[in-house]
């Protein structure tokens, strides 16, 4: 009798991870994905958190990223009321359909929550969980800048032998661009596992030899049902179970240990010799290219440097909503300027003053000399689009379904468009006789730029995001405007009628023009870079050559200059190309994360911003192109 009581007692201990002595037990939530537009998400989701509050053996719960689907500010709110319920302890990080796809510029997401990273120790295990990205960016994920000053500071106060667990909503592999830092920082500790979501699988790994695990989706799609993983931590033993939720709690079932590991001293990762990081140089790098100077700030910055090359000033703000200026010839400070809100706007300077939006919910004017703030104009919500200037006049889409156009020394609203589907992000296209923008609700915009009459809206007869004009900074050649769009395709669309005059394969969201406005090119997502001629009726391209990239997401634009065509990737280098027949003549590895943009500055010289916090002034060779 009494073997049977023990027996049972070790079964219902490998049903739900019973807490004795010291043991620790919590839950893993990954990827519920909370859709406005699908109830099953919210049904799934609370399936789940009923289940785990039938548990009291739960200690805590972890949340490890893509909690909504688009990063809205309503699918936000109905994740935090579903949360609400939750009747234990939890830990919330960001993945990147939360941050993304961001109406707010991922501000909604840390106002509700209260936190971007978190740590907090439990029976004297530490555990630390960072945002992963990418914010607002198409790029591989990339712990931001801010969040990696963070970990640094937290891990020089952590006693070296208290085993440290890492959460990330991403592995720490090649998929997240500055990996390997993270790894290097988490080994200055006695770092014993990382968990991880994203992949929708229960999959174990080893990240740089650290013991790692990827966690399944809540989402019942692939699986017996809705669920999550228990792991449960008791001398030093670590096991994972799969935990398969039912509306009726008491058809819920625990499966047989899936993993497990064993935390070591020393750490397993000790004996893993093995390198983390990529490499420097890429193979074959061509000496063409040098680094002139460098800054790198605390934070990520969001989008372009811009350079105004007669005052010898350079404009860029950070995440931190912090717009900064520093000298062209050799990136030494000259003022910065809080705002309130993140910032993913790229400045734009015109007559000594500087325009910008912030997720604080104003456009700015900014004195170009100083800093001082001239005037500020409030919106309804985030600014995460571009502005650009043109005749006095100020154009810039926010992500309160509103285009405006205010006046550049007043800030005075001229016109406002308020029918926009979807929120913006890109920089308007502007001249005398139209201005053109993309939205996230897969339509491009033209407008009268005088009185803001609405001339045609194009869309490509699709449905759903990613088939949307939104980010791909619009650029217009004889009498065409061309665009890609996440469908991987490109078009040309009639400039006065908005009518699709041609579309071809390849593209993505990266695109731009030659100097003579006679090319467009073209960046796709599988290693290859088009010239299209801007001129003909149909898709004829001069040349296509294989980038060398390989897969290449980041949405920056293409630019040009000494019949030199410089293409920005998401791995952090910086491509060059022949203008007449496409050679590849230079790269440089330049950081760890996306080139925001390469500006020409004249004199063989480019500004380039990326978004893990660079400034960089490069110089280049033109022998044989001139």
């Amino acid at each position: 009798m009494k073997t049977r009581i023990l027996w049972l007692f070790a079964a219902v201990f490998l049903m739900i991870g019973c807490k004795t002595g010291s043991v620790t037990c919590f839950a893993v939530i990954a990827d519920t994905h909370i859709n406005s537009n699908d109830p099953l998400s919210e049904i799934e989701l609370m399936t789940v958190i009923r289940d785990i509050n039938t548990q009291d053996s739960i200690d805590f719960v972890i949340l490890a990223g893509d909690i909504t689907e688009f990063g809205s500010d309503r699918e936000i709110q109905m994740a935090d009321n579903l949360l609400d319920s939750l009747e234990k302890p939890w830990y919330i990080l960001s993945g990147n359909h939360d941050s993304k796809w961001s109406e707010s510029g991922c501000n909604t997401f840390l106002e509700t929550f209260g936190y971007e990273q978190f740590s907090f120790t439990h029976n004297k295990i530490l555990f630390i969980g960072t945002n992963s990205g990418p914010n607002m960016r198409m790029a591989p994920a990339l712990v931001p800048r801010e969040s990696m000053v963070w970990l640094d500071s937290l891990l020089q106060t952590v006693p070296k032998k208290m085993p440290v667990v890492f959460v990330n909503h991403y592995p720490l592999k090649e998929d997240m661009s500055n990996y390997y830092l993270v790894i290097n920082l988490l080994k200055t500790r006695n770092i014993q596992l990382a968990l991880c979501g994203h992949y929708h699988i229960n999959e174990a790994f080893t990240a740089g030899g650290i013991p790692s695990v990827k966690c399944r989706s809540s989402q019942s799609r692939g699986y017996d049902g809705p669920g999550y993983n228990l792991v449960t931590i008791r001398d030093g033993k670590v096991t994972f179970r799969e935990r398969i939720a039912k509306t009726d709690s008491v058809d819920s079932y625990t499966k047989e240990p899936w993993h497990t590991l064993a935390f070591t001293n020393p750490p397993s990762w000790k004996s893993d010799t093995t390198s983390t990081a990529p490499e420097s140089q890429i193979p074959g790098t061509s000496p063409q290219a040098d680094i002139l100077w460098s800054v790198t700030d605390d934070s990520d910055i969001g989008l372009a440097a811009i350079a105004d090359t007669t005052t010898g000033t350079i404009v860029y703000a950070n995440t931190k909503g912090i717009v900064k200026a520093i000298r062209l010839d050799n990136g030494e400070p000259l003022w910065t300027t809080p705002t309130k809100g993140k910032i993913f706007s790229t400045p734009c300077i015109a007559d000594q003053k500087v325009y910008i939006g912030s997720t604080d919910r104003n456009v700015y004017c900014l004195d170009l000399h100083n800093g001082e703030i001239l005037w500020n104009y409030p919106t309804g919500k985030s600014i995460v689009a571009s502005p650009v200037v043109l005749e006095n006049v100020v154009y810039i889409g926010g992500s309160d379904n509103t285009f405006r156009a205010l006046d550049a020394d007043s800030g005075k609203l001229l016109w406002e468009y308020n029918k926009i589907n979807g929120f913006m992000e890109s920089k308007p296209y502007a001249d005398p006789f139209q201005v053109v923008t993309g939205s996230w609700g897969n339509e491009l915009y033209s407008f009268h730029p005088k009185t803001g009459e609405l001339q045609w809206v194009w869309n490509n007869r699709r449905r759903g995001r990613m088939f949307s004009p939104a980010a791909v900074w619009p650029v217009k050649a004889n009498g065409k405007i061309f665009i890609t769009t996440p469908e991987r395709k490109c078009y040309a669309i009639d400039a006065k009628t908005g009518r699709t005059v041609w579309e071809a394969e390849g593209g993505r969201e990266s695109m731009g023009l030659s100097e003579d406005g006679q090319q467009v090119y073209v960046k796709t997502m599988f290693d290859s870079l088009f010239a299209f001629h801007t001129a003909p009726t149909k898709a004829v391209s001069q040349w296509k050559v294989a980038g060398g990239f390989d897969y290449e997401i980041g949405p920056s634009p293409v630019t040009s200059q000494d019949r030199q065509v410089f293409v920005p990737s998401a791995n952090g280098v910086l491509y060059a190309y022949n203008k007449d027949n496409g050679e590849n003549l230079w790269r440089i590895r330049l950081s760890d994360g996306l080139i925001n943009y390469a500006q020409p500055v004249g004199h063989s010289r480019l500004v380039v911003s990326t978004l893990d916090g660079k400034v960089i002034l490069i110089s280049y060779k033109t022998s044989g192109l001139q």
